[in-house]
């Protein structure tokens, strides 16, 4: 039996699904963060290589029967070398017989679209976009952080509500419950404290990220703070796509605009809506959608594409009665 493989590979883990020629998915593994910007190139191996052992010993395949692999890594941003650089380390694995590496945006964008072109954004930790025209030009942003023109993703939302958070308090910002949900948070009564305990201690830095969804809740609550962060990081997802939808000529075409990641399952509409808004005026025929699957769904369905397997009709039947449910969306 011939198996192929799919991997998506990001900041804070990473998954593996391993599924035979005809779509059925037979195994399923996840690990930690697989993006060598995050944990470094060795790390990143280790967690991507024990993801796929999981997927592949639970009843599916052996190395030697897996004929294709698409890995899709956080870090495979935009230059050729680092393309060049992660190929390598894949194929060092021993995983598949051919291995290739794809920008994990791909992968998400390939779980939500139903045609062959259309953008994909996402926002999860940190914050990422691509696209696929109708002649199959890709197109994505170098996706690197602040400094290189991104602004949203999970990390970055998580340390405005902590910045917020203090100037509540210490009174150069407006009020905002965000200051009474940190303190829950990290389980402090004085911000005061919470700073100190901040300071002095790097551990509790890692427990930041987690603040992400404490805004878009402050913000179905309708407090003013985190209403107009979470409507400006929508706004900023918009205008993303718009350029991807602009490059691509797709502004009078009907195409799906997937926004995949952890961000867009915040609590409340208000992202999404701010989103739908942004891009209407650009491109009207647009559908914004969340995904049907988590993006490693789409790393497979690439997978068997690089194999030469149409995925659809019976293929993609086999596919979805196989998905497991918690990478259903």
């Amino acid at each position: 039996m011939t198996y192929v493989i799919g991997v998506d590979a990001g900041g804070t883990k990473s998954f593996c699904l391993a599924a035979e020629l005809d779509g059925t998915i037979k195994g399923f593994g996840k690990a930690g963060p697989g993006s060598f910007e995050v944990v470094g190139l060795q790390t990143a191996k280790v967690n991507i290589l024990k993801c796929v052992e999981q997927a592949i010993n639970q009843g599916g395949p052996a190395k030697d029967e897996v004929r294709q692999g698409v890995f899709a890594l956080a870090g495979a941003d935009f230059y050729p070398e680092d393309f060049e650089m992660l190929t390598q380390a894949m194929e060092d694995l021993h995983i598949a017989r051919r291995c290739t590496v794809k920008n994990d945006s791909i992968a998400g964008l390939r779980a939500g679209i139903r045609r062959p072109f259309g953008v994909c954004i996402i926002m999860g930790s940190g914050f990422n976009g691509a696209g696929l025209g109708k002649d199959g030009t890709e197109v994505r942003y170098i996706s690197e952080g602040f400094l290189y023109g991104d602004v949203g993703g999970g990390h970055t939302i998580a340390r405005e509500v902590l910045h917020h958070a203090f100037r509540s308090w210490d009174g150069r910002g407006t009020k905002t419950v965000l200051e009474h949900r940190v303190l829950e948070y990290f389980r402090y009564e004085d911000m005061y404290e919470l700073a100190r305990y901040l300071y002095y201690n790097r551990e509790p830095h890692k427990k930041i990220p987690g603040l992400c969804p404490i805004c878009f809740e402050a913000a179905c609550e309708g407090d003013e703070v985190a209403v107009e962060m979470i409507t400006r990081f929508g706004v900023e997802a918009g205008v993303s796509a718009n350029s991807l939808i602009r490059k691509l000529g797709l502004e009078d075409d009907e195409f799906e605009v997937v926004l995949a990641g952890s961000v867009f399952k915040g609590k409340g509409p208000l992202m999404i809506d701010t989103v739908k808004k942004t891009i209407s005026p650009v491109a009207p025929k647009a559908h914004v959608i969340t995904p049907r699957y988590e993006p490693v769904v789409g790393a497979l369905m690439l997978a068997l594409e690089e194999a030469g397997i149409d995925v659809s009709g019976e293929i993609e039947a086999n596919l979805d009665s196989t998905v497991p449910n918690e990478l259903r969306r």
